[in-house]
């Protein structure tokens, strides 16, 4: 993906694991964790 010139600034910003199945943890930036809440409302955009 890098490779790409439009993927050129891309990053990695998390991991799938098992100690949190079906849950989004996020780390904060004291050390700790908090569990990310789903979004509200439609969760894709209207392109209609």
């Amino acid at each position: 993906m890098r490779a790409h010139p439009l993927g050129a600034g891309s990053v990695i910003v998390g991991e799938a694991v098992e100690a949190h199945p079906g849950m989004v943890v996020a780390r904060t930036g004291l050390g700790g964790t908090r569990v990310v809440d789903l979004p509200l409302g439609e969760q894709l955009p209207r392109i209609c």
